[in-house]
């Protein structure tokens, strides 16, 4: 290669404004006219910048020196019969001060023929192979006369159109698409043709267009056609043969093709900054509202820009992406690496509480403690990671002791249930819907702490049961649909002077034949006769009416005592430990693992009837029993030994609280631990509304 030029610089905007983008990353030579004539440069490579595109390019080894101005100046003359299906006619350059024309046919590589090239179908054009500066005119001439063979279809009128048309043309094709700049229609009325005699149509044109700047793309070429239409139709694509179905013959046209501009040359503009600067305004920064902002993003070096600016399917800039030698893109490397970045978009991140509606971090503090390598993601906050607001109300019509039952326990009997999604948007839910149970159960679990209030608080109450409020808005949930009734269906006492029963493992008693009824003394205790009066042969045996009613679906339970007096009163001591399951411990919440079984009471869930000595049926119980140390089977009931109350569960709704007794509480209503702000705000105002707050 000679010496010379060997990069060519060209910026992405052109003069005015423009990204030129799409253009300049595919194009493959450069046409730069010097003063000595036009250069093409054969581009080998492209590196595409910021601003501009950097070209590696064949040296033709040229003179150093340029031209200023840049004049797009042409003539050009056509006269003569064009030949049947052709639209263009063929012009002969007069003048041509750029060689920018391209003549068609088989010349300059066929360009624009409609069939093969050497045919009699050309397209003449100029193609212009710079960005133009200035705004081009153009002017075409001509007259046209065709002849309509008389003999033919009848037809009343006939027009006649000249385009001026550019198109980026390739060999051998015409654009299927061109962009119309200008068009000219003549008409004419024509008589019926049936005489058979013929029409000859004339006329003449003269159009002139100004092409700005932004309207012409280097690789566009400048062409106009001639077309023809009957009787207001489309257009047909040629002048001569068949349009719109009319013979027409003898096509003549003369004219001129002209194409012209000024000088293009960019304007020197001087800026004066006003006013004066006394002083360095590089180093002014107080003065400086736009100091250190980013102008244009950095680039990083590991991902390069895709264009999909021309489509949807294949990048206008593939070449330079497969190559490496595309732009590289405004994204940052440090967004793949810096943790603030890649933690919430690929990692993931974490934000770990104890529990719903929970700011509490000491279980989370403690896994995370134990597996540090796990990245928990405690949270530091001192919120709930997840919030689980509920927005019912329930309200209770009483409330009442449990004892014996559930020693030392209270319920209350629940009624309506209140859906509130707004202060005056309340809904009512009756405990005869299908769906109160269930709701009733998921509100209230084991071990929840809600808020209870009383509508009304009468002080000798509170005073003679030693209850305060504070007794009730500490109280937790030990279960619902469990409430005792007024009386249990049986008891053993531990003075009884023969077996009740005994256990043959952790899981199973084995009962007697004989059961007592307790009845209510005259002091309002439990109490049972000397003898029991219900027989193992009578079909109201308890084995037979426990079984019976676990099959309709009863909930049945047995609370065992260490010490069961008769009467019944007095502290009573549950059995609720021993070496094997122990119910009296707390878990980190300060809850017990079975509230129920805490306070000696355990669900009764199947009745078998194995006949054989003093056993009458098998008692299959849950949870488990405790052991008391010297084997499960060693204790009795009665005989001094321990005693029971079984009792079949009232199937109303109710609510039953651990360690607080609810004698002598009347109506109010009960919401979870975690309601909404609207029910906590507006619960007073809701109750005397909607509910029984009277």
């Amino acid at each position: 290669m000679a010496e010379g030029v060997r990069y060519i610089k060209v910026s992405k905007k052109d003069k005015n404004g423009v990204d030129q983008t799409n253009t300049l990353q595919s194009i493959t030579e450069l046409t730069i006219p010097f003063s000595s004539g036009n250069v093409t440069y054969d581009i080998l490579s492209i590196s595409e910048q910021p601003t501009y595109f950097l070209y590696y390019v064949e040296n033709p080894n040229l003179e150093w020196n340029d031209r200023a101005f840049l004049n797009y100046s042409f003539s050009g003359s056509y006269s003569g019969t064009m030949g049947n299906g052709n639209t263009t006619p063929a012009i002969t350059a007069n003048v041509d001060n750029q060689e920018f024309f391209l003549e068609g046919g088989e010349s300059n590589n066929g360009l624009g023929s409609l069939t093969t090239p050497g045919d009699n179908f050309p397209t003449d054009s100029y193609r212009i192979s710079t960005y133009i500066q200035k705004n081009i005119g153009v002017r075409i001439s001509s007259s046209i006369q065709f002849i309509i063979a008389g003999g033919r279809t009848p037809t009343t009128s006939v027009s006649s159109s000249v385009r001026l048309l550019s198109a980026p043309l390739t060999p051998g094709t015409l654009s299927a698409n061109p962009k119309v700049h200008a068009i000219t229609t003549l008409s004419q009325s024509l008589h019926d043709l049936d005489d058979f005699n013929n029409f000859i149509f004339t006329g003449s044109y003269d159009t002139s267009v100004i092409l700005n700047s932004g309207s012409i793309q280097p690789g566009d070429c400048l062409y106009f056609d001639h077309r023809a239409a009957f009787d207001g139709g489309e257009f047909g694509t040629a002048i001569g043969g068949y349009a719109n179905g009319q013979p027409m013959t003898n096509i003549t046209l003369d004219g001129i093709f002209e194409i012209s501009s000024s000088g293009a040359s960019g304007p020197e503009i001087e800026t004066v900054p006003e006013p004066f600067f006394s002083q360095d305004f590089a180093i002014a920064h107080d003065c400086q509202p736009t100091f250190n902002n980013a102008i244009i993003n950095r680039r990083g070096y590991l991902h390069q820009e895709v264009d999909y600016t021309a489509g949807v399917y294949l990048p206008v800039n593939f070449n330079l992406i497969i190559n490496g030698k595309a732009l590289k893109a405004e994204v940052q490397d440090s967004n793949y690496t810096t943790k603030r970045h890649i933690r919430p978009r690929y990692e993931g991140s974490k934000n770990t509480t104890d529990d719903f509606n929970s700011s509490a971090i000491t279980q989370s503090s403690y896994f995370q403690n134990l597996h540090p390598n796990d990245d928990l993601g405690v949270s530091t906050f001192q919120l709930p990671s997840v919030e689980s607001l509920d927005s019912t109300m329930h309200e209770f019509s009483m409330g009442g002791g449990t004892s014996p039952e559930i020693p030392g326990c209270g319920a209350v009997l629940v009624a309506n249930a209140y859906n509130i999604s707004g202060k005056d948007s309340v809904s009512i839910i009756s405990p005869l819907d299908s769906s109160y149970t269930e709701l009733l159960k998921s509100k209230f679990p084991q071990n929840s702490k809600p808020y209870i209030t009383r509508y009304t608080v009468p002080n000798e109450t509170i005073q003679n049961n030693n209850l305060s409020w504070n007794d009730i808005a500490d109280a937790k949930v030990i279960g619902t649909y469990i409430s005792p009734p007024p009386l249990s269906s049986y008891m053993i006492g531990s003075g009884n002077s023969f077996t009740g029963g005994r256990p043959f493992n952790n899981s199973t008693l084995r009962m007697s034949k004989y059961s007592y009824a307790p009845f209510i003394d005259s002091d309002g205790f439990y109490s049972t006769a000397s003898s029991p009066f219900i027989t193992y042969t009578s079909d109201n045996t308890s084995d037979k009416i426990i079984k019976n009613g676990l099959d309709l679906g009863e909930n049945w339970y047995i609370t065992i005592f260490n010490d069961l007096p008769s009467p019944v009163q007095g502290n009573l001591d549950v059995f609720n430990s021993g070496s094997d399951y122990s119910y009296t411990g707390l878990d980190n919440n300060g809850n017990y693992s079975n509230p129920l079984a805490n306070h000696g009471v355990y669900k009764i869930t199947g009745v078998e009837t194995p006949v054989y000595g003093n056993v009458n049926y098998s008692m299959s119980i849950s949870p488990p029993l405790p052991d008391t140390g010297s084997g499960a089977t060693k204790w009795e009931f009665g005989g001094g030994g321990k005693g029971y109350l079984i009792w079949k569960a009232i199937p109303n709704p109710s609510i039953v609280f651990d360690n607080i007794t609810l004698s002598g509480v009347g109506k109010g209503n009960v919401i979870t631990e975690t309601p909404t702000l609207t029910v906590r705000n507006n619960l007073t105002y809701i109750s005397k509304k909607y509910g029984e707050n009277t």
